[in-house]
Order: C-alpha cells, then sequence, then structure tokens
C-alpha cells in the first residue's frame, strides 16, 4: 500500500469537497474546496491500495481559481486537525445542556 500523494488528495478533496464559489458565466473567480476526512474515507482509499490514516479527522481547505472553460486551478493547500467536543451551556433549556464546538490545530502533511 503507497502513502497517499499531494496530487491524490488534492484530487479526492476537489471531488468530494464542499465548493464555494461565486459563479458567473464566462468569468474567473477566485473559488475554495473543504473536506474532512472521516474513517470512512480512510477505509475506502485503503480498499484502493491508498494509505490515508495521517488524514483522520483532518480538514483539507484548497484554494485557487475556477473559471468556467478551464475548471479549478488550485494554489495553495491548508491542512488542519478537527477536534469536536462538547460545551456545557448552563443557560440552555433542558435537554440541551452541552452543545458540540470543533477545535482546529495545524496539520503539517509529510509527502514521500
Amino acid at each position: 500500500m503507497e502513502k497517499i500523494t499531494k496530487d491524490y488528495l488534492e484530487e479526492y478533496v476537489s471531488e468530494l469537497g464542499e465548493f464555494e464559489t461565486e459563479h458567473r458565466r464566462g468569468a474567473t473567480f477566485y473559488a475554495t474546496n473543504t473536506y474532512t476526512f472521516k474513517q470512512a474515507d480512510i477505509d475506502t482509499l485503503k480498499e484502493e491500495g491508498v494509505d490515508a490514516s495521517d488524514f483522520l479527522d483532518v480538514q483539507v481547505v484548497l484554494s485557487g481559481i475556477y473559471d468556467d472553460d478551464n475548471g479549478s486551478d488550485w494554489y495553495s493547500m491548508t491542512c488542519s486537525r478537527v477536534e469536536e467536543y462538547q460545551e456545557f451551556v448552563p443557560e440552555k433549556v433542558i435537554p440541551e445542556h452541552y452543545v458540540t464546538r470543533a477545535k482546529a490545530t495545524p496539520f503539517e502533511p509529510v509527502w514521500e
């Protein structure tokens, strides 16, 4: 099994991520694509012979340009490990005394 490459990761996030841009026909716009890896993604990639186990709970954000004719051109990628936790909120009415929040810490992938 081979380790996931930067190009493979970019392609995977491009296909499955949440794409955001102001899209207008015949124009070029800044774009972002965001995706958080879950255990199901790690398992799916493992079946394809790709080891992405380091990316469990990692949010990948691609930034770049989108063009109607040429598609997306990503110029940067940032990765953050996302940890969800529950926080007690006493002023809330029962049964929702807790709210789920997420904390992101920088994650630097190691490419082979």
